[in-house]
């Protein structure tokens, strides 16, 4: 197990290649996790667990676009797994849900 911190988010990453975030995707949080996928993304599908995350705020959903952007960009997919009610109040209110591919 692989474990990324970074001020007030980190993330860990499973036996099966799912990236565990825990804490905030904030302004202080979504380059943390920029970071951190942009040296992990091996092609494969990436899957991120938000089941940890209980805040989100417009720069940290700006990251997420520009995530899903540029695995769309390399042809491979982005899912969202274990959104929380905070992430998808964001994606509800945004209406950007429908750029996400979420696990439910």
């Amino acid at each position: 197990m692989t474990d990324q911190r970074g001020g007030p988010l980190s993330v860990d990453v499973d036996t099966s290649g799912v990236l565990q975030v825990h804490g905030d995707i904030d302004i202080a949080g979504g380059p943390t996790l920029e970071n951190y996928v942009l040296r992990s993304t091996n092609g494969q599908p990436l899957v991120l667990d938000l089941d940890d995350v209980a805040f989100i705020d417009s720069s940290g959903l700006r990251t997420l676009l520009m995530l899903t952007r540029r695995a769309r960009q390399r042809d491979t997919d982005m899912r969202l797994r274990n959104v929380g009610a905070a992430v998808r109040r964001m994606l509800d209110i945004t209406g950007t849900a429908d750029q996400f591919e979420i696990e439910e």
